[in-house]
């Protein structure tokens, strides 16, 4: 499994916004086929969607809280994630880093397990709110 810092992700793609996207919905792909792997999730469905999803955010940031609800996942982010702490502390933007890096992995990730799958960010701590909060739709 591949992992670009944010930071290495922005200087090569800051230029190339649709590049960016395309290889962070590749880079979500590998890391998902990574953790289905590691774990060893053989049925593909939104509770094995969640599961990867919060074994994702351990990974990252230490805060699984993916949990579902009928067809649909929610997904909080309330701490600092990667992503944040890039922005802040490199004075990269943090809105072309969540729209170019992390809701393209997340599309990439979860295309791995329901192809079709629509996510929703309905909140984004780069936008002034108190959480991103994901919504991912069968």
């Amino acid at each position: 499994m591949s992992f670009i810092s944010p930071k290495s992700f922005y200087e090569e793609f800051k230029e190339d916004p649709e590049g960016a996207r395309r290889r962070s919905y590749q880079l979500g792909r590998e890391m998902g086929q990574a953790i289905i792997q590691r774990l060893g999730i053989g049925e593909m469905n939104v509770e094995a969607l969640a599961v990867i999803l919060n074994e994702f955010q351990r990974m990252v940031q230490g805060e699984p809280n993916a949990k579902v609800m009928g067809s649909t996942i929610t997904m909080r982010c309330k701490g600092f994630c990667p992503v944040m702490r890039a922005a802040l502390t490199l004075s990269i933007s943090w809105q072309w880093l969540d729209d170019n890096y992390a809701l393209p992995m997340f599309h990439g990730l979860a295309s791995l397990v329901i192809p079709g799958m629509r996510i929703r960010l309905l909140s984004a701590k780069s936008r002034g709110d108190p959480e991103c909060l994901y919504l991912f739709e069968a």
